[in-house]
């Protein structure tokens, strides 16, 4: 083994393209304006996407650039701008008043040690070093260069280069894209085979020939992305190589060059809100069911009379109220005439066969009166009864206590429970009682004589709150979609609205409103689920008609269940409100937009700053930022990966080894993390050695 030290020196320089500055005499007070330039690799000119931009005064940072290098910041007119990423040299450049400039960055000076391994047959052998798959949103990007040595490779051969990511956690194995490199006379022979048409070949898309020299070595490039749906799960990259000649496969070999994935957004913090449905065209409307409703009326008689005289008492009145209630069921096209009923009861002094057939008389008396002023479309589909009885002595006893007599209520209840139910042996006793006609006769007997109705109608009316409460309890399955709104909505214990939403779902399945207000409820609850909204979303070609709080809260959801494309397509086309935002930039960073929100993002938190710097690839900056987190589990881990980006071996270890120390459960996602798995390996490895040691001999 040889080893060289090569000393590569770069510097950095920036070319301004300047604009005419402010210039004037005296103090200037210094104001704040907009910069717009563009970042591009020295020498190049090439652009450079996701330079961070910072304020150098404040080490705030500003902004970053795009895809096409460009940048918008806002910063003193006196200030200064400090460019960094990684592989280039930091820039700190003076705005000096300028509305516009072009940075150019070299790249950093390093020392590069060589390695040369000199082994047989090394020169002839195609060899992958290991690289990275780097997770944004669903999807899992692989990209390497492959080089294919020119003493392996000759001008009658195919190399086909097959990548493929398996799912180590499902067993499933999911082929990408291959790579096809011809020798020339391969083509060549290809081309001339008979039958051969180059459009009928499934391997055409991704062929290409060589077209270097003999003795050069090329290089070809495996790039392609996967679909997951779990991105979290744990995933390994294996390459399968074969090279063939006209008549038989004379090389292959497999090689795994990843283990685990490359997300350092796994640990995005972010709180977001649920919006209940607001949209009038979808809040179910007030309805108005079919109840029934009853009154009474109370007419008197004269003792021992059975006609019904309208002078006596509130006769008059109580028939006039009670023929208009007849009359407002007939004009209200909402209501009908279930029943009329008529009792009559006469009180218990005398012969009871009498008293019987006199409450009979007095019931037939009241009805015809009636009768002779309701109208017969009313009467027709009504059912018509009667009633009579006979008041018995219990009654005028318990008439008697309400009132405070006892020793009078006393002497009754003993008659009656001397001859119970001969009550015309009780009539007889009682009248020869000292206070019958003092009391009884005139202010207790008369209360017992009298006709009553009952009208039992059937009207379209709204519930009220309480009945709609009760028709829960008793029978949901009855109550309609504005009855299960209105309910779930006058309730205020979270459990039990969410008890009332799913079983409103579980009735009206089509439920619009309700399935977005649980979702709501569930985001504002720390549980957001995609599961109460997924009904309605099953066909895309409908989602932009949906109302936008329901693409809202499914969009969280799936972000929640980490769904990222499906949320990405939903937030897309929502308007960017102050209700919206929030949840647009951070579905944006889990998108792998990075560049768009860096700046908000960071701002909310260290955390998701270092994270996103990570997810950047602008690992010196970030490893700076994650020496300033505090020490839980989670911000050692972070520190942990970001100082094993920069190769700070012994930095890494121990913030890792805190890290799992503090939760051990972050064993788990260490094990599944491309930036940690080679940690993890040393760091069980010397808990292993601790444990032998302290288990061993003494």
């Amino acid at each position: 083994m040889t080893v060289k030290k090569l000393i590569l020196p770069f510097v950095a320089t920036a070319i301004l393209a300047f604009v005419l500055p402010l210039c004037g005499g005296g103090m200037v007070e210094a104001r704040t304006i907009n910069v717009r330039g563009k970042v591009v690799r020295q020498g190049t000119h090439e652009p450079m996407e996701g330079v961070t931009i910072r304020n150098a005064e404040t080490d705030r940072l500003v902004g970053t650039t795009n895809m096409e290098g460009q940048f918008t910041v806002s910063v003193d007119d006196a200030g200064s701008l400090l460019f960094s990423i990684m592989g280039s040299e930091d820039l700190t450049v003076p705005v000096e008043g300028q509305l516009n400039m072009t940075v150019a960055l070299f790249p950093k000076a390093h020392e590069l040690e060589e390695v040369t391994v000199v082994a047989k047959g090394l020169s002839n052998t195609l060899v992958i070093d290991p690289a990275e798959l780097d997770v944004k949103g669903n999807y899992i990007y692989l990209k390497k260069h492959v080089k294919i040595p020119h003493k392996l490779f000759s001008s009658s051969v195919r190399m086909i280069i097959q990548p493929t990511i398996y799912n180590v956690t499902t067993r499933h194995l999911s082929y990408l894209k291959p790579v096809v490199f011809d020798g020339r006379r391969y083509a060549i022979t290809q081309r001339r085979m008979y039958d051969w048409k180059e459009e009928l070949d499934s391997l055409t898309p991704y062929r290409t020939v060589k077209t270097t020299g003999r003795r050069t070595d090329d290089v070809v490039l495996i790039s392609d992305s996967l679909y997951v749906q779990n991105p979290k799960d744990d995933f390994m990259c294996v390459v399968m190589s074969s090279m063939e000649n006209y008549n038989r496969i004379v090389y292959a070999d497999t090689f795994m060059i990843a283990r685990g994935t490359v997300n350092p957004l796994r640990f995005l913090n972010y709180s977001l809100k649920g919006y209940e449905m607001t949209d009038e065209r979808y809040l179910p409307q007030p309805e108005v069911h079919l109840r029934d409703s009853e009154g009474d009326m109370n007419l008197v008689f004269e003792v021992g009379k059975s006609r019904l005289d309208m002078a006596l008492g509130d006769n008059a009145r109580e028939i006039d109220a009670m023929l208009s209630e007849f009359r407002a069921i007939e004009n209200d096209p909402d209501m009908t005439l279930k029943s009329f009923t008529i009792s009559g009861t006469a009180s218990p002094e005398g012969n009871y066969e009498r008293n019987r057939q006199l409450a009979n008389a007095r019931m037939q008396s009241a009805m015809d009166v009636i009768m002779q002023s309701v109208p017969e479309n009313l009467r027709r589909n009504a059912k018509m009864s009667t009633d009579a009885s006979v008041a018995g002595w219990a009654e005028v006893e318990r008439l008697l206590r309400e009132d405070g007599h006892g020793e009078e209520a006393d002497a009754v209840a003993e008659i009656i429970a001397r001859w119970p139910g001969a009550i015309d042996a009780q009539s007889a006793r009682i009248r020869r009682l000292p206070f019958y006609k003092s009391m009884l006769v005139d202010n207790y007997l008369p209360r017992l004589r009298k006709v009553s109705y009952e009208i039992v109608t059937s009207r379209y009316r709204p519930l009220d709150d309480d009945e709609i409460a009760a028709l829960y309890a008793t029978d949901n399955s009855s109550l309609s979609k504005y009855h299960f709104w209105r309910h779930y909505r006058n309730v205020s214990d979270t459990a039990e609205k969410e008890r009332v939403m799913r079983r409103a779902l579980e009735v009206h399945p089509d439920f619009l409103a309700a399935a977005t207000d649980l979702s709501a409820l569930l985001i504002n609850d720390g549980r957001a689920d995609e599961e109460p909204l997924a009904p309605f979303f099953s066909d895309t070609k409908q989602w932009l008609k949906m109302p936008e709080s329901s693409r809202y809260d499914m969009a969280v959801g799936a972000m929640n269940a980490m769904h990222y494309s499906r949320a990405d397509s939903l937030m897309a086309d929502l308007p960017d409100t102050p209700e919206f935002h929030k949840g647009k930039i951070y579905c944006s960073a889990l998108n792998g937009r990075y560049i768009d929100v860096m700046q908000e993002i960071s701002e909310d938190s260290p955390i998701n700053e270092v994270l996103l710097l990570l997810a950047m690839k602008d690992n010196d900056t970030a490893w700076q930022r994650a020496q300033k987190l505090g020490d839980t589990a989670i911000e050692e881990y972070i520190k942990a990966t970001a100082a094993n980006r920069v190769d700070s071996y012994l930095d890494a270890i121990v913030h890792l080894e805190n890290a799992l120390r503090l939760d051990p459960s972050l064993r788990d996602v260490a094990r599944v993390d491309g930036d940690i798995t080679d940690l993890l390996e040393d760091v069980e490895e010397t808990t292993d050695d601790a444990d032998n040691g302290e288990n061993g001999d003494e």
